[in-house]
């Protein structure tokens, strides 16, 4: 084959790949300006207008199907329209702020909204702007901040299901280091500030949701998480919490609900089970011995005696020890905090009685 054909050649094999690529993503990355495309409640700003507009038209889409999904309702327009920076490439993140403001009838609303995804195309669409539009439709919903764990997690159920195996094999490895940094669910109730190791928030606060979930629905998860708010605006700390738990789930408190859930990751987190029995199937594997307990991760010679939320001092702890909760949730009703950072981050100044909210 001649140089000539050569080169000709190799161009066919270019311009192929690049449709390719086109005919699966709808964009190649090289439009001559920068998009700027605005819907009902976003203006979505990307390197190309193709995926500025794709991403406008799937922004839309969550914000109706999954308010419909977690509260059995459309949110109406916002006031303000959120701006979206899409970044592609990289690492799959996300990042949301916004500021609360009184309504008349005490409610907060959200206003100032800033919102950035970044990572490889099919993560922005299927798991990264998902995952942060839910935290727009929490924000709408409530009015206020959620603990860190119930945010988090509930919009991690939102993402792909790489992205959620991910967390769970996260999970895993945090649950099974020496020492634990499994998080006590009387301090994670309570949290509202996110920990110096974000991760581990994130990873547990995930399987504690999904555990919730399949044993009663996406909409109870969400009355469940605004009743144990109306707790905390009364000051009962994790007290409030397991009252709550034991009215929505059938968990006598945040201890048992504590040790159902380790037994059932322990167990191979089986959610058809769950979904199927509810609190009694992992009320049951509560009771069993952790003798007689099951292997992790397929490895049959592994045990769960490694899942426990106790022991040593460790970098995660500002007390250190981070122990089981006792039968009885007492002491300090639960207020005790890891060592954290700020969510509320104050990159300009808000109109007064707001709060700008970062994630």
């Amino acid at each position: 084959m001649s140089a000539r054909a050569v080169q000709v050649y190799c161009l066919f094999i270019l311009v192929l790949g690049v449709t390719a690529f086109e005919s699966t993503s709808g964009f190649d990355g090289r439009a001559p300006q920068r998009g700027g495309v605005e819907s009902a409640n976003f203006v979505v700003y990307a390197s190309d207008w193709r995926l500025a507009n794709l991403v406008s038209q799937r922004a839309e889409e969550y914000r109706k199907a999954l308010a419909l999904e977690w509260t059995g309702r459309e949110l109406a327009p916002w006031s303000q329209k959120c701006p979206i920076e899409v970044e592609l490439g990289g690492a799959s993140s996300g990042e949301t702020s916004f500021a609360f403001v009184s309504h008349a009838d005490g409610r907060g609303y959200p206003i100032e909204w800033q919102m950035k995804i970044r990572g490889p195309y099919e993560r922005i669409l299927d798991s990264v702007l998902p995952h942060e539009i839910t935290h727009t439709i929490f924000a709408t919903h409530f009015g206020e901040p959620l603990p860190r764990w119930a945010d988090e997690g509930a919009c991690t159920m939102v993402e792909h299901e790489l992205e959620k195996n991910k967390n769970h094999q996260l999970l895993m490895q945090f649950l099974h280091s020496k020492p634990s940094m499994g998080i006590p669910f009387n301090r994670m109730f309570v949290m509202r500030r996110y920990p110096r190791q974000i991760l581990p928030l994130y990873a547990q606060g995930y399987s504690v949701a999904k555990f919730l979930i399949h044993q009663g629905g996406k909409q109870r998860f969400v009355e469940y998480i605004g009743k144990g708010l109306r707790q905390d605006a009364m000051n009962r700390g994790s007290t409030g919490w397991s009252e709550v738990t034991a009215e929505f789930y059938g968990y006598e408190d945040l201890s048992e609900l504590q040790t159902s859930w380790l037994k059932w990751v322990g167990d191979g987190s089986d959610e058809v089970a769950l979904k199927t029995s509810g609190n009694e199937y992992s009320k049951i594997l509560a009771r069993t011995s952790i003798d007689s307990t099951y292997a992790i991760n397929s490895t049959p010679s592994v045990k769960v005696a490694a899942l426990n939320m106790g022991g040593a001092k460790n970098s995660y702890s500002r007390e250190g020890g981070a122990s089981l909760l006792s039968p009885r949730d007492g002491g300090d009703g639960g207020r005790s905090r890891s060592e954290d950072i700020p969510i509320y981050r104050h990159p300009k100044q808000s109109s007064e009685g707001s709060i700008s909210i970062f994630r």
